[in-house]
Order: structure tokens, then sequence, then C-alpha cells
């Protein structure tokens, strides 16, 4: 088992940074089933506007982006927020791309702009998980949609076998406790799958105005 710092946990996870952070979020092989499930379940469009909340290193916006789709990024990690640039530098460049370096609990987003928000893998590192919520489905226009990739209690003992340090920084949420909180933001839960050796994807969707 081994021992990080809070520190180093925050270097490689909950605030990826520097040269270590860079190679663990450029190839992010552990996040591609959840990244394939996400894209198979909620494809983008080429003329939808899609949020990613916790872009890491930009590889999943990425693939997002190669649909044609215009973006917006956020991540708390300047470090994150240049590395996805570099990755994405023409959509950039063209237009198609906006990064924010902000916090999932205070979205630089307009409200109702976004036709679907996706946060893969970065949900269980935010201190606000039902203020973060209540944001993406602000963000999002009615009928718009959340794909959301996360752990379970049950992934605790497998991380703490990585990494006490680890899983101790991190939030392990049942599916009930994250559909709860996504019917106070006004989302309508559609589906929970099981991500192999990644967690669950949870897709919800916001509310029609009457």
């Amino acid at each position: 088992m081994l021992t990080l710092s809070s520190t180093m946990v925050d270097r490689i996870a909950r605030r990826p940074g520097g040269l270590l952070g860079y190679l663990l979020y450029r190839f992010p092989v552990g996040h591609r089933a959840g990244f394939d499930l996400a894209l198979t379940r909620l494809p983008p469009e080429a003329g939808d506007l899609v949020l990613e909340v916790g872009c890491g290193g930009g590889v999943f916006l990425r693939r997002l982006l190669g649909s044609g789709c215009r973006a917006i990024a956020v991540d708390h990690s300047p470090d994150m927020v240049a590395n996805s640039g570099r990755l994405n530098a023409a959509a950039l460049a063209d237009g198609r791309l906006v990064l924010h370096q902000a916090d999932a609990a205070a979205l630089p987003v307009a409200s109702a702009t976004v036709d679907k928000a996706y946060c893969l893998n970065a949900f269980f590192f935010f201190p606000q998980p039902a203020e973060s919520l209540k944001e993406m489905a602000r963000a999002l226009k009615p009928g718009g949609t959340l794909a959301l990739v996360t752990a379970p209690p049950a992934f605790r003992r497998q991380i703490a076998r990585i990494s006490a340090s680890m899983a101790d920084n991190m939030r392990f949420d049942e599916p009930g406790t994250l559909a709860a909180w996504a019917r106070d933001a006004a989302l309508v839960p559609v589906e929970t799958r099981e991500v192999a050796s990644a967690g669950y994807l949870f897709i919800a969707r916001k509310e029609e105005t009457a």
C-alpha cells in the first residue's frame, strides 16, 4: 500500500500539475472505458454546444470535438487547462473551443446554453457535489442531458489498496445518492450503467420547461 502526501494526491489527482500530471492525463488509459461508454450512450452531434467539467488533459475533449460540435471545457487546475488547450489547439484557434480555469460549483457558463454536459472521473473529488450538479444543470438547456462517470462505495477498498491517501481524499457515492442530488437540481435520472473497472455511468436529463 502506498502512502502519498496530500500534496502528491493533489498533483496526480485532485489538482494535477507538472510533468507527472501531464503524463497521467495525456495518456489516461484507465479512463478509456468510461470515455467509450459515455460517447456511446450520449454521443455529441455537430450542432451541439457541449460542456466538459473536469477536462483534465483534454483527451476526452478531443474526442467530443471530433464530432464537429462546439465545446466549453472547465478545470480547476491551470496546468490541465493549458494541456487541454495544447492538445486541442486547432479547435481553440477556430473558436470551437472555450477553456476556463474555474470551480465546478461556480461554472463560468451562461444558463440554459448547453446541449450536453460531461463530467468523467472528476466528480468524486468535488468538495461540493450537490452544488456542482446544480451548476451543470443550470448550464443545460431544457431537455439537455448530463453524462457523469464516478466511483461507487465498493471501489473504496480497491483504491485504498493502491493508495490509502487517495481513498481518503475521494468520495464514493451510491447511485441513489447521486440520483437524489440530480433530482434536487431539476434533473431526471435516465440510466445508470456499470463501467468496467471504472465505476458507473450516470445519465440524467434536465426537465423541459412548461
